[in-house]
């Protein structure tokens, strides 16, 4: 059950009073939500990688039906995530040196610190230390991004891209797009 107040959704508030205006109290109306859900995996090259899936989350929107809701991308490992932005060469140059500047590779992190960690121990991360990977993805914000659906279409400004970002060495990821509305 969703409970409409003032100005839900702008126009669609509009739209849906509408349609349910013959209940006793059109605030109150069951609305049908669609879940769609899209998993895709890669292998990526490591060090600072940034991929396009844009075109790809288009497409899982376009199989979700969903005409307004929203398109949540998610990356499930603590080294990736997901942005939008430009992808243009330069910038993606000017990101990678900022991002290394910030948080260089050959500095001393306690998470590589075989003598002091005791949690979480992966014997792949003893061959190549990771700590500035984490660092930086702890910089960088949430692991993905939510962008809006309207009309059936990503709500994405001119340039915007959505960004799988590697922030680690070359593995075996995934990124999620989940889209929900109606």
């Amino acid at each position: 059950m969703l409970v409409l107040t003032g100005r839900f959704l702008g126009r669609e508030y509009e739209r849906i009073r509408n349609r349910f205006s013959g209940l006793d109290d059109p605030r109150e109306v069951q609305l049908d939500v669609k879940v769609f859900q899209l998993e895709r995996s890669l292998r990526t090259k490591g060090g600072l990688e940034i991929k396009d899936i844009t075109d790809e989350v288009r497409q899982a929107v376009e199989e979700s039906g969903v005409e307004n809701g929203i398109a949540c991308v998610y990356s499930p490992h603590t080294t990736c995530c997901v942005r939008v932005n430009e992808f243009e060469t330069g910038f993606l140059e000017d990101f990678a040196r900022m991002l290394r500047r910030l948080v260089p590779t050959e500095k001393y992190y306690a998470h590589d610190d075989w003598d002091r960690r005791t949690e979480n121990v992966c014997p792949e991360d003893m061959e190549a230390g990771n700590g500035h990977s984490h660092c930086m993805a702890m910089l960088l914000g949430p692991a993905g991004e939510s962008i809006p659906v309207r009309d059936g279409e990503l709500c994405l400004g001119t340039w915007q891209r959505v960004l799988f970002m590697e922030l680690d060495r070359s593995r075996d990821r995934r990124w999620i797009v989940q889209v929900v509305g109606d």
